[in-house]
């Protein structure tokens, strides 16, 4: 199974799949713009970076002498697009289209990856709904974003593979490097598939295998320098085969507790599975996958103190299948175009419906913010994390980021606390949450935090502030609620306007 490097007209019907798709990541575009927030975990706290990094070195804003800029980190390539975007979009726009790009991009990559194994082209279409997994709903904004590049590497290894020169070797050294750029555990990824194709093929294995060495160059010469690289905790090992059921709704969704995200995933590889023919007779290019599988099932449940890594192996198992399989002689069914396209248009209703539902959840914590005063020191206090619109998802636990590039204000958790990240806390900063506190709303001490912030923020469907506050409570006044969020402000910002107390 050879890829084809002939260029050609796209006949009519190859056409339809990318006309679908375009249709698709356009309605999509239109919807993430329609509603304020996205449902991804983590993207508050990465507009709070893109934020202190757009304010660094503004005197009039002093906070931000506790920040540094870190430019020698595997984690640089979204961060810089979405700094470029939010200059004339502003910061949450900015990601926004940061991650849609993302999406096409993975689109784009998958669709070009069915082309080279030459498997049906409407399983690209696949390529746009698998683009919005669970790397999408935790809001790993440069994992999302190194998918593309990572790939296209597969697709460019396959063609380098095939007759290796130096412009093909170059591309594909650009591709990894790119990667590496955008997110370090994709690049470790990217290469346990890339590196067994080139195993075998053209030419010398050493000219096969030199784009290899470019990402090792890259780390050399511009990660290695850094501290970067440092743990921030312990490597926990904990085997878990029993998960790799949980592999249908990690393509859709963030976790097997989304039902419906699970069934669509289910129906998803049932096309695959028809669409591919009898197994490679290529034994290198089983070793990807069997890799992907083995990582998903026996890597470090904490690595580092990173955690979770293992359930972004599922977002590269789909292109291990195409590589393991040859491509039909015949076209599975005539009425896998139309199956395909109805998939994916309920996943996109069915996103779409909920979206604006999340809009409807997520509204409370909108009004705080706009009616709130500006530089608050804010504590965030959650007690109920886990979204009533999608299943599974612990959306609400960062939420209250979003005020620090609304508002220029400060919040306890951070991501600066981390050496991978782009805005990190200065040496000198010691972090007030740490140690995964923002999990535990119960180690919350009145009495050695209270000085340290204006505004202690909570999210509890019950009255918790005698528990909170106890002896402290006259300290602190119910300035904000609405529905299931409380606001308390300390008398440092006793001064400032009151807001709004309504259920």
């Amino acid at each position: 199974m050879k890829p084809d490097r002939k260029r050609r007209v796209m006949a009519p019907g190859e056409a339809l799949p990318v006309l679908w798709a375009l249709a698709f990541a356009a309605f999509l575009l239109g919807a993430f713009f329609a509603v304020p927030y996205l449902p991804m975990v983590d993207m508050p706290q990465h507009a709070a970076q893109i934020s202190i990094w757009q304010r660094l070195g503004n005197l009039g804003f002093p906070e931000t002498q506790r920040f540094e800029l870190n430019l020698r980190t595997p984690y640089l390539g979204a961060y810089a697009l979405a700094r470029a975007l939010s200059g004339p979009l502003g910061v949450i726009a900015g990601l926004k289209l940061t991650v849609w790009l993302s999406i096409i991009g993975h689109w784009a990559a998958f669709d070009w990856l069915v082309r080279c194994t030459k498997h049906e082209r409407w399983l690209g279409l696949l390529g746009l709904p698998m683009g919005m997994g669970y790397g999408f709903y935790y809001g790993f904004i440069s994992f999302i974003g190194a998918l593309p590049f990572a790939l296209a590497a597969v697709s460019l290894a396959l063609r380098h593979r095939e007759a290796p020169t130096l412009a093909s070797g170059s591309w594909l050294a650009a591709a990894l490097s790119a990667t590496l750029a955008t997110h370090g555990f994709a690049l470790g990824l990217s290469v346990l598939l890339v590196a067994p194709l080139l195993l075998r093929g053209q030419g010398s294995l050493l000219a096969r295998g030199a784009p290899l060495l470019a990402p090792l160059a890259l780390m050399v010469v511009w990660l290695m320098p850094g501290s970067s690289a440092r743990a921030i905790g312990s490597t926990v090992w904990d085997p878990r085969f029993w998960e790799l059921g949980s592999v249908p709704s990690l393509l859709l969704a963030a976790s097997a507790a989304d039902i419906a995200a699970t069934v669509l995933g289910l129906i998803f590889l049932g096309f695959i599975g028809l669409s591919l023919g009898r197994p490679s007779r290529e034994p290198e290019r089983y070793l990807p996958i069997v890799g992907l599988l083995l990582g998903f099932c026996l890597f470090p449940l904490s690595f580092g103190g990173f955690t979770p890594l293992h359930p972004r192996f599922a977002a590269f198992l789909v292109p291990a299948l195409l590589l393991v399989c040859e491509p039909r002689s015949e076209p599975s069914s005539a009425l896998l175009p139309h199956c395909l396209v109805v998939a994916t248009t309920a996943w996109l209703a069915m996103f779409s419906f909920r979206l604006h539902a999340f809009a409807r959840e997520t509204r409370p914590l909108r009004d705080f913010i706009a009616h709130a005063p500006a530089g608050l020191r804010i504590r965030p206090i959650v007690f109920e994390r886990n979204s009533l619109v999608f299943p599974g998802l612990p959306a609400l636990l960062h939420l209250s980021a979003y005020y620090v590039p609304e508002k220029a204000g400060t919040q306890g958790y951070s991501f600066a606390m981390y050496p991978t990240s782009v805005i990190r806390y200065i040496p000198a900063v010691v972090p007030s949450m740490d140690n995964g506190s923002e999990w535990r709303p119960d180690w919350f001490s009145a009495e050695a935090e209270l000085a340290d912030y204006d505004c202690f923020l909570v999210h509890s469907v019950n009255d918790r502030s005698l528990g909170l506050f106890g002896a402290h409570l006259a300290e602190v006044r119910l300035a904000f609620r609405e529905d299931d969020w409380w606001a308390y402000f300390t008398s440092a910002a006793d001064r400032q306007p009151r807001l709004s107390t309504r259920r």
